[in-house]
């Protein structure tokens, strides 16, 4: 027998990491205020399904002691062996039609064969079609006396708003690594299975919250091994890296500002046959996790080494800010983009030529995408800058360093708008800069950004900015300025044709 089968709870303090869940459940059977309808929520290999065949064995236990069933009695070994008639188990992704709600709706009027209660547990219940909701509304609002519903699922949203207002709803956890850790310890020293905490780690973080699916690993390594020490390298063979170390390793390549390592990466793991949407996904939590430690706040879950702690140093907040933004914003672009890996990629050699790289290495051996991103740039920045090299001697000598030992100039203003606001500062990109002397126009062209910089807080704030950047001796006006057609509009009605957008 498997492993996760062999140990799967039979009590409630069996259960790994879902205190929460549990308390609620036994105050619940202590107070006699059991409800009639209840949905499990959470990920896979949670204990959703384990607790709710507990549940079932308490309300019904013939000896119940401490809100525990006693595991002795008759029906708690009917309900451990799958004999109990009153268990009513129903899988809504093979029995998902109105056809088998109405078979139920009709059974359901009978009392109970042997227990208390008919508990019915309906698990991925988000599979049920619209009929089959419809149908099992009223029996849920109004069921009998001995019956109660347990609807297990995994994507929460998926089920109807009039399903929730019928029922209580228990969020199930992640369990947390530390406490995985423990708790597959005792099942290793029951089973002789011989590990190191390494490599034990190791299949706690590739499971990922997800105690069935560290079980299952646990089983096929030692399986593997056949009696022998397991070693940490045999667990690399076997399972391969887990998620996070891919993530660490093309995180790492972004810091290095490596644009050829960057492309080479994704196009092997594109390749290798893995989706791109999940790995995008999965960078995205990937930097929260990141985001979080560099806060000092990394909750309880550990990292696999700390190799992974140390990127926190590599990048800056704002940074982290950005690539998070950029990602997200090429998820929601994938759809409607005939390559999406050539967007990401595209985004990604942006983000790398945009972490102060120095000028010297600016220019030197740049790729073709590269030299793409660079035209884009050159479009994109204010039409009255850098055109003659009077004009390119003249913003040199703005962006110089004040006697306050502060940039002053244009470059100077958004530099410090980006770190203070940096909202603000994306609402100034793609305006033109004009410098009329006394007075300097911001020539705005998307109404959405106009309206936010008018407003009095935004706009009081930006000319404090300014003012720190120019000094008293000239004013900023802001201006709604209609667009006129010239190499920005070309380029974008050529990324058009190919599926792509600019984004600054």
């Amino acid at each position: 027998m498997s492993l996760y089968r062999k140990y799967r709870p039979q009590k409630f303090e069996d259960v790994m990491d879902q205190g929460h869940v549990i308390q609620t459940l036994q105050g619940a059977i202590e107070s006699k205020q059991i409800g009639h309808a209840y949905i499990f929520a959470g990920t896979r290999g949670t204990g959703k399904t384990s607790i709710a065949r507990i549940f079932a064995k308490a309300v019904n236990c013939l000896s119940l002691k401490n809100n525990e069933p006693c595991g002795e009695c008759s029906i708690c070994k009917e309900i451990a062996e799958g004999r109990f008639l009153d268990l009513i188990e129903i899988d809504a992704a093979s029995n998902r039609g109105i056809d088998e709600i109405r078979d139920l709706k009709e059974k359901i009027r009978f009392a109970p064969n042997i227990g208390k209660y008919k508990v019915y547990i309906i698990d991925e219940a988000h599979m049920l079609t619209d009929q089959a909701f419809n149908a099992l509304l009223k029996t849920l609002e109004e069921p009998p006396a001995h019956a109660i519903f347990i609807l297990a699922t995994t994507e929460i949203h998926k089920i109807p708003i009039t399903i929730f207002s019928r029922c209580q709803r228990l969020d199930f956890h992640k369990v947390k690594s530390q406490k995985m850790l423990e708790g597959i310890k005792k099942i290793i020293e029951k089973e002789g299975i011989k590990i190191d905490d390494k490599s034990l780690k190791k299949i706690v973080s590739i499971s990922e919250g997800s105690v069935r699916d560290a079980l299952s690993y646990l089983d096929q390594i030692s399986a593997f091994a056949n009696g022998e020490e397991i070693k940490f390298e045999l667990i690399e063979d076997i399972l391969g890296c887990s998620k996070e170390e891919k993530l660490v390793e093309f995180l790492n390549i972004l810091a290095a500002k490596d644009i050829k390592q960057t492309i080479s990466f994704i196009n092997d793991f594109i390749e290798a046959g893995y989706d791109l949407e999940n790995f995008i996904k999965d960078l995205i939590k990937f930097i929260r996790k990141i985001l979080m430690a560099k806060i000092g706040n990394s909750s309880e879950e550990f990292f696999e080494d700390d190799k992974t702690l140390n990127l926190a140093s590599n990048f800056s907040f704002e940074e982290l800010l950005f690539l998070a933004e950029l990602l997200n914003n090429v998820l929601k672009n994938n759809k409607f983009s005939f390559l999406p890996q050539l967007m990401l990629e595209i985004e990604l050699i942006k983000f790398v030529n945009n972490l102060n790289l120095p000028k010297e290495n600016k220019n030197e051996n740049q790729s073709f995408s590269g030299k793409i991103v660079s035209e884009i740039k050159n479009v994109l920045k204010p039409s009255n800058i850098v055109k003659e090299k009077k004009e390119e001697a003249n913003n040199e000598e703005k962006n110089e360093k004040t006697s306050e030992g502060k940039s002053s100039g244009w470059d100077g203003f958004l530099e410090k708008l980006k770190n203070q606001k940096i909202v603000l500062y994306m609402a100034l990109q793609g305006c033109d800069f004009a410098d009329e002397g006394e007075t300097v126009n911001l020539n705005i062209y998307n109404g959405f950004y106009f309206n936010r910089l008018s407003e009095k807080t935004n706009r009081d704030f930006v000319e404090g900015v300014f003012k720190e950047s120019f000094g008293d001796q000239k004013k900023l006006n802001i201006i709604k300025a209609e667009k006129k057609e010239d190499r920005r509009d070309l380029i974008k009605d050529a990324l058009s044709v190919f599926g792509g957008e600019l984004v600054e």
